[in-house]
């Protein structure tokens, strides 16, 4: 009656089995994304978060944001993908929480605007051993280490659709997180897929 007695649960070894030896694709479009924007954008996740957040354009750090007692309200990650545009990716349960206290700590003089992009994107993350193999095959660009080293995001084209790659891997193996406007999900499943 425990959690091997499931019927579920041979799925999920062999998704593990999967992910592990060669690679599986993860939907995780219910993750929480943020845009932050406009001049004020780096001194405000400068002060809000507990790490560096100058970075150059095209760098991923994970960071914290503490409470005014120093006690963790979230971990997420910080995007910069521009001077002044920042991409922050949250948790899914307490994304609506993140948000209202990204905005209720944002200054009020339109340096910075916080908006909820959650529901324009889409994520599906390639992840395991064979991830570079089959994204290379899939997208055609250079993921080679050199090109796209680890917490490095850039933009590629998948068909016609600008799809924002971000080389982070929850899985302990190597991988992407793929950003794509809602309506192309399906086609850049496909494309994966078919890699």
């Amino acid at each position: 009656n425990g959690w091997a007695a499931r019927n579920w649960s041979p799925v999920v070894g062999a998704e593990h089995r999967t992910a592990r030896e060669s690679a599986a694709i993860f939907d995780v479009t219910a993750i929480t994304k943020l845009e932050v924007n406009g001049s004020g954008a780096f001194a405000f996740l400068q002060h809000l978060t507990t790490n560096q957040m100058d970075q150059p354009v095209g760098r991923v750090t994970y960071t914290s944001v503490l409470n005014e007692r120093g006690g963790v309200m979230c971990d997420l990650t910080v995007t910069r993908l521009a001077t002044d545009r920042f991409m922050v990716l949250t948790s899914t349960g307490y994304g609506y929480r993140d948000l209202k206290w990204f905005r209720d700590h944002a200054p009020d003089d339109g340096t910075v605007s916080v908006e909820d992009v959650s529901n324009d994107l889409g994520c599906l993350c390639l992840w395991g051993p064979r991830a570079r193999d089959i994204i290379t095959a899939a997208i055609g660009d250079d993921f080679s280490n050199d090109a796209f080293p680890y917490r490095g995001a850039r933009y590629v084209t998948v068909g016609e659709v600008r799809v924002l790659a971000i080389r982070l891997s929850y899985v302990g193996e190597l991988g992407w997180e793929l950003y794509v406007p809602n309506e192309h999900g399906a086609a850049l499943w496909d494309t994966l897929w078919e890699a």
